[in-house]
């Protein structure tokens, strides 16, 4: 499953870890140095200090928190969209909103993903200037990267309804705004300060619903109007994120910090992320484009609306996957690889009971949830769809976390072959079982495709070595 704000690490050359530069200002749950010598003999979770494990309690806490007031907001926005617009407006949504996931993940890899490691690691004492040089950056590559791919919705038309097609531009046009706030997160996370994030999920969910009831009541809403609405509340929530990294002393620190080496650091680090990006989009997302081709845009509307079921128990997940990697990376470096495996596997275990309480509540309950979740729309859905679906966070979970245990140890290469492998499955399996079975096989082909992921990144794991990588 795809990972919308992954893991980072340093620049790699093949798969050898390179030396990390000390984080010089931490927060002070998770500070370095000599008044916290208990770092030295954490290995496993039970090795921890019981204040270490209050703030690590407290910060997830607030990563769950966050996490489910920006997916809380998507959901909504989804649940609303369901609900007020036709299965084929809503069809329509599903897959553009399918399509964003890839610039998404790209930009994941390119630029979220690299600044979790590079953030606390070797920029924590110039954070400020780092990030000033990324939104340059963003604007820099993001503005003619849509005005380039603008001129695709006028082909569209062929293939799809104009309706999909205006969505599609509307994505397009709105691409720099959309991807903002998924930056302005990973910044958060990055210095481990998830309560801002908070409170900026906080205003997101609001702005977002506010949008879309206005959109509505003035007779507005549709596919291409919802995607701006969303644009303009990640826009505005950004803002105030990104004002608190304005230019501070600590970035004195950092004189020379150009541009140019922030890029090139970014792209040595992303260049696997971004092959593992689109390995990871294919099998998550293809059958949002094979559904309609053959059951119509109805199917893509009807895929979604029960992802949306999977969806809290996954972001989750992810929500504390993301604040786990810069955690990984310092225990790395305390501990060696082989202590922060044990501290992997312990959370494989935590997640695994979870996910089947979740996926038994959600068999057992699915008809009257969907009844009062799409008051009565989408209803007529198998049991075993269900299950199948129900699955997913148990499935993705267990790759994100043991795929964060390998962007720690700064091996993308080896997380890039575990979703290839996934990728040749969708290909070859989940593709002609969606093509018979419509919307339960694709249900099906999304569990199956994360099966090989999972295996082939478990053996990676399995076979890193216990070296340290020592602070340069």
């Amino acid at each position: 499953m795809q990972m919308p704000d992954g893991g980072a690490r340093n620049p790699v050359a093949g798969d050898k870890a390179v030396p990390v530069a000390p984080a010089v200002h931490t927060h002070p749950a998770v500070a370095v140095g000599p008044s916290e010598p208990a770092w030295r003999n954490v290995s496993t979770l039970r090795d921890i200090p019981i204040d270490r494990m209050r703030a690590w309690g407290l910060r997830g806490a607030s990563s769950i928190l966050q996490q489910g007031l920006f997916a809380g907001a998507h959901f909504a926005t989804n649940v609303l969209l369901a609900r007020w617009l036709s299965p084929v407006s809503y069809g329509a949504f599903a897959l553009a909103y399918s399509i964003f996931l890839l610039p998404l993940a790209l930009y994941g890899a390119l630029f979220s993903e690299p600044m979790l490691v590079y953030g606390p690691g070797r920029h924590a004492s110039g954070f400020s200037s780092y990030i000033r040089i990324l939104v340059r950056a963003h604007f820099l590559i993001l503005i003619p990267a849509s005005l380039l791919l603008a001129p695709l919705g006028l082909l569209l038309p062929q293939f799809y309804t104009r309706e999909f097609s205006l969505a599609f531009l509307s994505l397009i046009v709105m691409l720099p705004l959309l991807l903002l706030i998924w930056f302005s997160r990973a910044a958060l996370y990055a210095q481990l300060n998830p309560h801002a994030g908070t409170v900026a999920g906080a205003f997101y969910f609001s702005l977002l619903l506010f949008s879309m009831w206005l959109l509505r009541s003035t007779g507005n809403l549709s596919p291409a109007s919802a995607l701006v609405g969303m644009g303009i509340g990640s826009l505005l929530v950004s803002v105030g994120c990104l004002y608190q990294f304005r230019r501070t002393q600590e970035d004195q620190l950092k004189p020379d910090l150009k541009t140019a080496r922030v890029l090139a650091d970014h792209w040595r680090y992303g260049r696997w992320a971004v092959l593992t990006a689109i390995a990871v989009w294919i099998p998550s997302n293809i059958y949002y484009a094979l559904l309609p081709a053959r059951f119509g845009l109805e199917s893509a509307a009807l895929l979604r609306a029960l992802m949306n079921l999977m969806y809290p128990l996954l972001h989750s997940v992810l929500a504390l996957v993301v604040l786990l990697i810069p955690i990984l990376v310092r225990q790395r470096d305390r501990v060696g690889i082989k202590g922060m495996k044990r501290t992997v596997l312990q959370l494989v275990a935590l997640l695994v009971p979870a996910g089947i309480l979740y996926l038994s509540f959600l068999v057992a309950f699915h008809a009257p949830i969907l009844h009062l979740v799409y008051a009565g729309r989408y209803s007529n859905v198998s049991r075993w769809t269900i299950a199948f679906v129900g699955l997913l966070p148990i499935t993705g979970g267990v790759a994100a976390i043991l795929g964060a245990a390998l962007r720690a140890i700064e091996r993308p290469r080896l997380i890039f072959g575990g979703y290839l492998a996934s990728t040749v499955m969708a290909l070859a399996a989940g593709v002609p079982i969606t093509l018979h079975y419509g919307v339960a096989g694709a249900a099906f082909a999304l569990v199956l495709d994360d099966l090989p992921a999972i295996a082939f990144i478990a053996l990676s794991l399995s076979r890193a070595g216990d070296t340290k990588v020592v602070p340069a």
